[in-house]
């Protein structure tokens, strides 16, 4: 009757539920490994920032943080969109 979850659908779904109902301007902790361990100049940090910023509407602001923010989002929801037809297909 009810179909199984698909994991990788129900995480990237929160993952972009969570960036648009936080406060980019917040500065949550962050959670990055690299930059936990101590290293600095990772090439990811500030797309989660990024992709909040679009959520909100600060497109000029989320290039700033991260200039792949916006087509990293586009991917996101097409992943999204892909995994929700294939959930929810009847044979």
């Amino acid at each position: 009757m009810f179909p199984r979850i698909n994991l990788e659908l129900a995480a990237w779904a929160a993952g972009l539920v969570y960036l648009a109902a936080i406060d980019p301007h917040a500065g949550l902790p962050s959670f990055c490994v690299f930059k936990l361990a101590g290293f600095s100049g990772c090439p990811g940090c500030g797309l989660g920032t990024s992709i909040s910023l679009l959520l909100h509407g600060e497109l000029r602001e989320s290039l700033h943080h991260h200039w792949l923010g916006l087509p990293a989002l586009v991917l996101l929801v097409a992943r999204i969109i892909k995994l929700t037809k294939l959930q929810f297909r009847y044979e």
